[in-house]
């Protein structure tokens, strides 16, 4: 078997150096196995002779299914400048699952394509078939690293879409890899068995921005179409004034935008808060003056579940974000002062002109954050 084997246990230096014998490999044009979190892939650059190459020993797709091979990138940012985006939908679900266990094969104006292979400097007709391109970001370190260092272009097939495959196994392993192997690949990089135990999931984008999941991949239909879903948190303390009115407001902010396709559902919470408490009168008649009820409302903890379910929580002051941080350190990455240098005081106690302040500082904040993360 080809160097360089093994590697999973190994020390970060020998990691390091097997990383840079697949990159030399491939930026020479010979064929790597590296492991992603489905399963085993063949990599190999971009250019006709290199994939020519891989043909001669894999699987190639049926015809009319698609490109025939599927550009591989360690991150977006060569194709999010080049490629014609103009669906919220599909730009979300390449920010939640780039990197990730899922192929996506979009469909693209020539203008667009010509953009995107005078980027990469590729050729037509390999990772497009003229009318769409395929591409992954792989969520594993190790090919990541590999195709960055590498500097150039890569393709992909799974590893079990070799004929000198052993047995049914799609690549979990490198045990599927014989040892006379012809042709084979230069290196191997053997992580241990994958995470996945499946091929990624293939996500097909038309131009009219309509969305079609292939069945049998590692990620379902569901959980793909579950990523065009939001929520977003409110905190305060007792969670009966400002949060409660920031989701109000909120919400009624996103039933008057135009439909983007990605429903985003908000909550409020207060690090403070009892189970039940009324919305403060005063907040209530504020809002229903805007032609907004929140008279329903009922204070809740801000709960674990909450925190875990939230796509970002945005606190009322920085104080209550680190509040929510000591309590969730794994969730600091999610969490926001709504507004850094201009905190939302509580007005509890206080008249109605307060309130309407108050209310007022809410919406101008929320428009400008809701503006930023806009799907």
């Amino acid at each position: 078997m080809p160097p360089t084997g093994p590697i999973a246990g190994r020390s970060p230096a020998d990691r390091d150096r097997a990383a840079s014998d697949a990159a030399a490999a491939l930026k020479s044009g010979h064929p790597v196995v590296l492991p992603t979190e489905t399963v085993y892939g063949l990599f190999i650059a971009a250019t006709p002779e290199a994939i020519a190459h891989l043909d001669s020993f894999t699987v190639k797709p049926e015809p009319g299914v698609g490109p025939r091979v599927t550009l591989h990138l360690p991150d977006m940012a060569p194709l999010r400048a080049a490629m014609d985006l103009p669906h919220a939908t599909t730009r979300r679900l390449i920010d939640r699952l780039c990197p990730g266990p899922v192929r996506f094969v979009i469909d693209q104006s020539p203008e667009a394509i010509a953009r995107v292979l005078a980027a990469l400097t590729i050729e037509p007709g390999l990772i497009d078939d003229g009318e769409r391109i395929a591409f992954r970001v792989p969520d594993h370190p190790i090919a990541r690293r590999v195709l960055r260092d590498a500097g150039v272009p890569c393709v992909a097939r799974r590893l079990g879409a070799a004929f000198w495959s052993i047995g049914d196994d799609p690549g979990t392993t490198c045990a599927i890899i014989p040892e006379d192997a012809q042709p084979g690949p230069a290196v191997i990089l053997d992580d241990g068995t994958t995470t996945g135990t499946s091929a990624s999931t293939t996500v097909r984008i038309d131009r009219g921005g309509r969305i079609k999941v292939d069945p049998g991949g590692a990620i379902s239909e569901r959980e793909v179409m579950g990523h065009l879903d939001r929520l977003i948190v409110f905190v305060c303390t007792g969670n009966t004034c400002r949060s409660p009115m920031a989701e109000a407001i909120a919400r009624h902010i996103e039933s008057t935008s135009p439909p983007t396709g990605v429903t985003t559902r908000f909550a409020s919470a207060g690090v403070a808060a009892i189970e039940g408490a009324p919305a403060a009168p005063e907040a209530v008649r504020v809002l229903a003056d805007r032609g907004i009820d929140m008279s329903d409302h009922a204070s809740q903890p801000l709960s674990p579940e909450l925190i875990e379910q939230a796509e970002v929580i945005y606190t009322m002051t920085p104080s209550h974000a680190q509040a929510v941080m000591q309590g969730a350190p794994d969730a600091a990455y999610k969490v926001f002062p709504l507004a850094e240098a201009e905190p939302v005081e509580d007005p509890i106690g206080q008249g109605l002109e307060v309130y309407r302040r108050t209310a007022d500082q809410i919406e101008r904040l929320l428009r400008e954050r809701l503006a930023t993360i806009a799907p």
